[in-house]
């Protein structure tokens, strides 16, 4: 039995919304429990490989859900969401900046 008026959840919106935040805590969680040994392969690797993929598949997804928002509302959540992955993109480009040009000491 459908409901009048409800609309079903923007499903990539919302998820779109959330990844930054969830690639926000992984980098915390690398650079804290990594905190002597910046410089170490696996660090790099998980710091440049399995953060730009959470950001750009929640770029992709708010991007998508733009779409979707007259069928499906959340517009909120989309919009949000493009300029939380955008703003936290730009945040991990300089972030890696530093990274790559941080002396080995």
């Amino acid at each position: 039995m459908a409901y009048r008026g409800f609309r079903k959840s923007n499903h990539p919106a919302i998820i779109g919304f959330l990844l930054p935040f969830v690639s926000a805590g992984l980098a915390s969680v690398f650079v804290l429990y990594s905190s002597p040994d910046y410089g170490s392969l696996k660090f790099r690797f998980l710091f440049i490989v399995l953060i730009p993929l959470i950001l750009g598949l929640g770029l992709f997804l708010s991007l998508r859900s733009i779409p979707l928002i007259q069928e499906k509302g959340d517009k909120d959540y989309a919009y949000s969401g493009l300029v939380l992955n955008t703003f936290f993109i730009l945040l991990y480009i300089f972030s890696l900046i530093y990274l790559l040009f941080l002396p080995s000491t």
